[in-house]
């Protein structure tokens, strides 16, 4: 089979890159013809030099650092170049055997391949790594009062609300690129098959999709092999993974692990670095780490602590987490914490509140009871197949149905 995986960068600069990266050396070692299409470089080490795959990168700026702003919103809202392109990439390719997987588009390459790639007759499979085919700024997340917006993406509240996290005048930019989007994009319509990662998501983008999309689970890759668990009661350090930005709310952990007096370790950068430095100094701060580097703060952690204060659609933190049975403190207004039995592999606890995670965390100062999570939570995960040939074979079956129009998943 071929493929033709879409995402703005050819470098891991968040989850959805991660997950993109990763299947597309999975395809290429399991035999199939994969292009990696981005738009802004450079191109990560782990796309070079396999057999089965190549890369197409345009090298051009994400909307938010292209020092000429008149280009970086023209190009945000339909990016013409990456439309041309795209098209020269599906003239090597056969619609009968090739699936065009979009993983993420909205902050460099737009919605304009997917016109490109319809008019061709290509089927395409949708990642749902945010929100952003329905809700203008991606997250139903309304910055500004750092609250989960509950507004229908698009409606008037929506219209009329500053959601955004820097201007009104970038909100109205939002949601021109989302008309542009719906109408000449032709999102979400033009999709065959969307996958979602957690019921979570699911059940909050259902009412934005036409009757009858055709639906797919996939729980996210995670590229951890199975090794002896990690002895997280022997650990002190509280973990946190991700972008150090304001709705992911590591704020929190810096607080709670500065009035508790425990280690904390930050992996991440973001805009609230300095922030964090200020309130917790004695947490560590190593900035993003490969795969291979991160593998050692996970041994010296006691717990994961993901407070995210907007939805979120999966949490692949968390589960990087568990398959090493490494309990972690979720707050439960996330998708991650669909992956959380409360109290078993974990701990769920109020999202937002300072007072109920630090009374969380104060539960795993007992040695036992974090052993008992540790191992349900390495067992739980490992229950099922984690093999990269069976997310492979269930990713395989999707294009399958997808090129073949059956639908298993109402």
């Amino acid at each position: 089979m071929n493929v033709v995986l879409v995402n703005d960068t050819a470098f891991v600069n968040g989850g959805a890159a991660q997950i993109a990266i990763a299947t597309a050396r999975l395809l290429a070692r399991h035999g199939h013809t994969v292009v990696f299409f981005a738009a802004v470089g450079p191109i990560a080490r782990e796309l070079e030099g396999m057999a089965n795959l190549s890369v197409v990168c345009l090298n051009q700026y994400d909307i938010l650092r292209d020092p000429n702003r008149l280009r970086a919103m023209v190009q945000g809202i339909w990016n013409r170049r990456a439309a041309h392109a795209f098209a020269h990439v599906l003239e090597s390719f056969s619609s009968q055997d090739t699936i065009v997987h979009v993983h993420a588009l909205s902050k460099s390459i737009s919605s304009s391949i997917v016109p490109v790639a319809k008019r061709r007759n290509f089927r395409i499979v949708f990642h749902l790594h945010d929100y952003g085919i329905a809700c203008p700024n991606l997250g139903f997340y309304d910055y500004p009062k750092k609250v989960i917006c509950h507004r229908k993406a698009m409606g008037i509240e929506c219209l009329f609300r500053n959601c955004d996290s820097r201007s009104v005048l970038h909100k109205g930019w939002r949601v021109v690129r989302q008309f542009v989007q719906r109408l000449f994009g032709r999102l979400p319509n033009a999709v065959d098959t969307m996958i979602y990662i957690s019921e979570f998501s699911r059940r909050v983008l259902m009412p934005y999709f036409p009757k009858g999309q055709r639906m797919a689970y996939l729980p996210n890759w995670i590229d951890v092999r199975k090794t002896e668990r990690v002895k997280a009661e022997k650990n002190t350090a509280f973990l946190f993974v991700g972008r150090l930005a304001s709705e992911k709310a590591p704020i929190l952990l810096a607080r709670a692990a500065a009035t508790l007096s425990v280690p904390a370790i930050f992996i991440g950068t973001g805009e609230c670095e300095a922030q964090l430095r200020a309130a917790c100094p004695h947490a560590e701060f190593p900035g993003w780490l490969t795969h291979e580097e991160m593998e050692s703060y996970f041994r010296r952690a006691r717990a994961l602590v993901f407070p995210s204060q907007w939805y979120e659609t999966m949490g692949l933190s968390v589960a990087e987490a568990l398959a090493r049975g490494i309990p972690s403190i979720v707050a439960d207004t996330c998708a991650a914490s669909d992956m959380i039995i409360d109290g078993e592999t974990g701990e769920l606890f109020t999202g937002g509140s300072l007072e109920a995670l630090c009374g969380k965390m104060q539960t795993l100062s007992d040695v036992g009871m974090v052993k008992r999570l540790s191992e349900a939570a390495y067992q739980h995960f490992w229950a099922e197949d984690r093999s990269e040939e069976a997310y492979a074979g269930k990713l395989l079956a999707i294009y399958q149905d997808t090129l073949h129009g059956v639908v298993r998943d109402a």
